[in-house]
């Protein structure tokens, strides 16, 4: 009967609930399964090793190591058909191939090549063990010996405490072989596997020439035996064969019979997983809608979609999940899990059952839900599924959109241009070559490879000449650079129109305006700079005869005799008289700076010697205003070539300026350190007034510390020490610090 033509009467509740009561069920029937494949693993409870196949896996490693011990003993390396292969059994596969199989003559380098490619396949077993193998390999005539383990040292006793198994294999002189001891074996059944072991039939029926086809038709196949040799083979107690880990060779044997057991959690997921999957495609759209939230689910963006699908598969199925879920329940270490975290037995117990349950819900649904999504949009139309419901889809459409006004913008490209004309001729070579290309393969090959070599010289050609253009158009740009470099860094006489710069000559036309106006600009700032600086020297100079006039008359008056309220005027006149000279020195001086006419009489000096002379200048100031000076100098001389006169005055300045504006009580240093390339003098003070200034302020001519201007000074002092030092190519800076102001000035050694 088709469940499709059966009326559901019910709601979207109803529907909902019937779903979730039938997960719930299968989850029952998934948990209820578990008792059986616990029977089954205790069923299959065997001695893993105790097997033909492990005994034939030791058979063919001792092969391995007896070539291994006999390449070491020789020190010299050797192939396996040097060892197990002689000439005639060779010459005997070479006679006996069956050449109907093979295309070519067999060789003799053929037949050793392939034997050694299928022999290096024997040290697989061991080299896989992770060391979980222990084995000795010795040589019974010289005692030579390859192990990763010392069982000599250990007593046999000890060895049934130390290993689960081992095995001890013999070879004599005639290449015999026998199994002399063993342990963790049955030992009657362990000898007959190897008496049902044939070394020698193994190997040829794995052997496979040339194409790796399996050869039946090789007869008198002979491999030399093993002679004269001792194995032993153990597996330690503590082997960590983790089920979900581990796996090494040895590990694998451990957990493959349980391992096999578990995968029937896999078979039976997977049925019942089928069985939703076909229910879910028979029951009819409408009704799948009833499940509650489905139809809102089934507009979301196809990619979000399968992202919480493929999110729930890693998270719910992959890496074996379901196996683990199952295995941790069975063993109890689940319990024992919940149990630790403060759980009671019964509590835990059905938080267990809780979450089993709830797992195998969550898988089921969410099959119930993929199957049902994908089968509404296959009924209501795939095209327009994916159109309602694809970001990608629509990313493509507004690619497509964008791309298509980006080729209708094209159509207004510049042909005059370079670049434009490239750009067209590369989008038109490679759409008509392409077109031509399909429609004159009919044409035959030989003609189509004819045109089509054209048009990949063709090709080559328009790459060509895009590469030189673009060559040229990076020198071009490296022209330009270095012609606003050349601006930027003053050279304005540049001859900027001689030069061509190719696709760059627009930016040319504008910076070379920009150079002429910059260089205009410049000029006159230099010229205006030139006539304040000629005016400040010259109105200097005629200032300069009547007050030295005005000087020496009030120095006459100061001797004759007066009553006391005209020599208060007299000192009044001769004290303004001498600020008024200095303020004049000191404008001359600063326009000297300006034009650079600073002459200097450059001689040795001794700066420490020079800067003790200074601060002892200043005493009667210094004290007068309780300020104290510590100095910290050198006790060796520091000979520089420098003016002693002018760094004189900078140092006079900078106290000067300290016994004016320093606070007063306080210190005041001064410190002189010697580097390896320069000498650095510091000027330290904690200023009386609050630095509201900038640095950049202070220097500038004409500023002052004291705002009010109560006190003496022209406010040209630190700029026209500033260009004492700089002249000198020394280095003045000033740091503001709080309210600690600090000079420092470096000469160079």
């Amino acid at each position: 009967m088709d469940i499709r033509s059966i009326k559901f009467n019910i709601g979207k509740k109803k529907f909902t609930a019937i779903v979730l009561l039938c997960s719930f069920l299968l989850s029952l029937l998934m948990m209820y399964r578990y008792s059986y494949i616990q029977l089954k693993i205790k069923e299959s409870k065997v001695n893993p090793f105790q097997s033909e196949d492990y005994l034939e896996n030791l058979v063919q490693t001792n092969y391995y190591l007896y070539f291994k011990n006999i390449s070491s003993q020789t020190k010299r390396y050797k192939t396996p058909d040097t060892v197990f292969l002689s000439e005639e059994t060779i010459d005997s596969i070479i006679k006996n191939i069956n050449f109907d199989y093979y295309s070519s003559r067999l060789d003799s380098a053929t037949v050793k090549e392939s034997f050694n490619y299928l022999f290096n396949n024997l040290n697989k077993f061991i080299s896989n063990s992770n060391g979980n193998l222990k084995y000795m390999c010795q040589d019974t005539k010289d005692g030579f010996k390859i192990e990763n383990y010392d069982f000599e040292e250990t007593k046999k006793a000890d060895l049934k405490k130390i290993f689960r198994n081992y095995v001890v294999f013999e070879y004599d002189e005639e290449g015999h072989g026998n199994i002399v001891d063993s342990y963790g074996f049955s030992s009657s059944t362990l000898k007959n596997y190897y008496m049902d072991v044939n070394a020698n039939e193994k190997i040829m029926s794995n052997y496979a020439f040339l194409r790796g086809e399996q050869s039946s038709s090789i007869s008198n196949y002979k491999i030399e035996p093993i002679k004269n040799m001792k194995f032993i083979y153990a597996i330690p107690i503590n082997v960590d064969a983790n089920f979900y880990t581990s796996n090494d060779s040895i590990s694998n044997y451990i957990n493959k019979s349980e391992k096999i057991t578990y995968s029937l959690v896999n078979t039976i997921t997977k049925i019942i997983i089928s069985l939703i999957a076909v229910i879910t495609i028979l029951i009819p759209t409408k009704k799948l809608k009833l499940f509650i939230g489905i139809e809102r689910f089934s507009k979301f963006p196809i990619e979000i979609t399968i992202s919480i699908f493929v999110f729930l598969f890693n998270t719910l199925v992959k890496q074996d999940k379901p196996i683990k879920l199952v295995r941790e329940t069975i063993t109890g270490d689940f319990l024992k899990l919940v149990i630790d975290n403060g759980f009671n037995l019964s509590d835990a117990r059905r938080i267990v059952n809780i979450i089993n349950i709830g797992y195998w819900m969550l898988i089921f649904i969410s099959v119930f839900i993929a199957i049902s999504v994908m089968n509404i949009a296959y009924r209501e139309g795939l095209k327009k599924y994916i159109k309602d419901n694809s970001i990608l889809w629509k990313v493509g459409v507004s690619s497509y959109r964008y791309i298509y006004k980006k080729i209708k913008k094209a159509s207004d490209l510049d042909f005059k241009r370079r670049w434009d004309r490239l750009y067209i001729y590369g989008i038109l070579l490679l759409i008509f070559g392409l077109l031509d290309l399909g429609l004159l393969f009919e044409l035959g090959e030989f003609i189509f490879l004819i045109i089509f070599i054209v048009y990949l010289i063709i090709l080559l050609i328009y790459v060509k000449v895009v590469r030189e253009s673009i060559v040229e158009s990076n020198k071009d740009y490296d022209k330009l650079l270095f012609l606003i470099k050349d601006i930027a860094d003053g050279n304005l006489d540049k001859d900027i129109q001689s030069e061509n710069v190719g696709v760059y000559e627009d930016i040319k036309v504008q910076l070379d305006c920009i150079q002429k106006e910059y260089k205009k600009s410049v000029e006159e700032e230099i010229k205006s700079q030139k006539m304040k600086s000629e005016l400040i020297s010259n109105v200097s100079h005629d200032l300069k005869t009547p007050l030295t006039s005005i000087l020496s008359y009030t120095d006459l008056l100061r001797s004759v005799e007066t009553n006391e309220e005209s020599k208060k005027y007299i000192e009044t006149i001769y004290r303004k008289s001498e600020r008024l000279k200095i303020l004049i020195d000191d404008m001359f001086e600063i326009s000297k700076a300006q034009t650079g006419n600073i002459c200097l009489d450059m001689t040795d000096i001794n700066i420490v010697q020079l800067a003790k002379q200074s601060i002892y200048e200043v005493e009667d100031k210094m004290n007068s205003r309780n300020i104290t000076v510590k100095s910290n100098f050198p006790d060796k001389k520091i000979m520089l070539y420098l003016d002693g006169e002018k760094v004189y005055r900078v140092f006079e300045n900078l106290l000067v300026n300290i016994s004016k504006y320093g606070l007063e009580n306080t210190r005041a240093y001064v410190n002189i350190k010697e580097y390896d390339d320069y000498v650095e003098i510091e000027f330290k003070n904690i200023s009386k007034m609050e630095i509201d200034y900038d640095v950049e302020d202070i220097i500038e001519r004409f500023r002052r510390g004291d705002k009010s201007r109560n006190t003496e000074g022209s406010g040209l002092g630190l700029s026209i020490a500033k260009s004492y030092i700089e002249a000198m190519n020394g280095e003045f800076k000033l740091e503001l610090d709080d309210d600690v102001f600090k000079a420092r000035v470096k000469f160079k050694k």
